[in-house]
C-alpha cells in the first residue's frame, strides 16, 4: 500500500469511527426521548381518575361498590366515605373545622358526598368515555360521574405514539439483524481474519461508547434528565456497532 492509499484509508477509517461516535449519541438521544415521553405518560396516567359521586340519599353504598368492581373495563382505586371526605377537607383548610363541629355521620351527609375513584384498565378513547359514563350514571345510588375527557384523550394519543415508536424500533432492529447475519455469511465465505474483525469491532465499541459519553456530558451540562435504562444503553451501543460491521469491507480486500 503506497503512502497516498494509506492516507486515504486512514482518513476513511477515521471518518467511519467519527460517524459511529455521532450515531451512538444520536441513537441514545432518540431512545432517551422515547423514555421521556413514556415517563410523561406514566405521570399523566396517575391523574387519569374518574370520580363517581354517590347520591346523598343512597342507603346501600356497598351495593354500588360491588357493581363498580364487577365492571371489567374499570378498576376501583379508592373509596372515600363522608368521614374521609371531611378529613380531607380539614387537612386542606383547618378553618372549616369550626364549621363542621358535629361528629354525627348523618350531619356530614347533609353537606358532603362520598365518592369512588376508578381508573380504566385499558387505554381509553372517546367511545370508552361515553360508554363508561353512561353505564356508571345508570347505577342506582350514583349521583354524578366527573372526569377530564381531554386528559384521557391526550393520554390515549401519547400511548398510540409510543406504540408506533415500538413498532418502528422492532422493524428496524429486525432488518438490521437480517443484514448482520448476511454480513457474517460473507465474512465466513471470504475466510477473513477473525482477529482483525475482533480488533475492528473493539474500535467500533470504543467509538459508540464515546458517543454515549458525549451525549451524557451534554445532558449534564444542560441539566437534562437521562431516563434511559443502563441495559438499554448497552443494547444501543451494541446496535450502533453493527453499523461499523456492516460497512467494514475487509472481507472484500481479502
Amino acid at each position: 500500500m503506497n503512502i497516498k492509499k494509506k492516507i486515504t484509508w486512514t482518513i476513511s477509517e477515521l471518518l467511519k469511527l467519527s460517524t459511529l461516535v455521532f450515531l451512538g449519541a444520536f441513537f441514545v438521544f432518540i431512545i432517551n426521548h422515547y423514555y421521556q415521553i413514556k415517563d410523561y405518560a406514566n405521570t399523566l396516567s396517575e391523574g387519569l381518575n374518574i370520580f363517581v359521586f354517590f347520591d346523598k340519599n343512597s342507603k346501600d353504598e356497598n351495593k354500588v361498590l360491588e357493581i363498580l368492581n364487577s365492571e371489567n373495563s374499570i378498576l376501583v382505586k379508592e373509596y372515600v366515605n363522608v368521614v374521609k371526605v371531611y378529613s380531607k377537607i380539614i387537612e386542606k383548610n383547618e378553618f372549616l373545622s369550626n364549621v363542621f363541629l358535629s361528629s354525627d355521620l348523618n350531619d356530614f351527609k347533609k353537606y358532603l358526598q362520598a365518592y369512588v375513584v376508578v381508573k380504566p384498565k385499558s387505554i381509553p378513547d372517546n367511545d370508552f368515555l361515553i360508554r363508561i359514563k353512561s353505564t356508571i350514571e345508570g347505577i342506582t345510588g350514583v349521583d354524578e360521574v366527573v372526569f377530564n375527557a381531554s386528559d384521557f384523550l391526550h393520554y390515549a394519543k401519547i400511548q398510540k405514539q409510543l406504540l408506533l415508536y415500538k413498532k418502528m424500533y422492532f422493524i428496524i432492529i429486525s432488518i438490521f439483524f437480517v443484514f448482520l447475519v448476511l454480513k457474517f455469511v460473507l465474512i465466513y465465505i471470504s475466510r477473513s481474519s477473525m482477529l482483525k474483525k475482533a480488533k475492528n469491532f473493539f474500535l467500533y465499541l470504543l467509538s459508540t461508547s464515546l458517543g454515549f459519553l458525549l451525549f451524557w456530558t451534554v445532558c449534564k451540562y444542560i441539566n437534562c434528565n437521562l431516563l434511559i435504562p443502563k441495559t438499554t444503553i448497552l443494547l444501543i451501543i451494541s446496535f450502533t456497532c453493527v453499523f461499523g460491521v456492516m460497512f467494514d469491507k475487509t472481507e472484500c480486500r481479502h
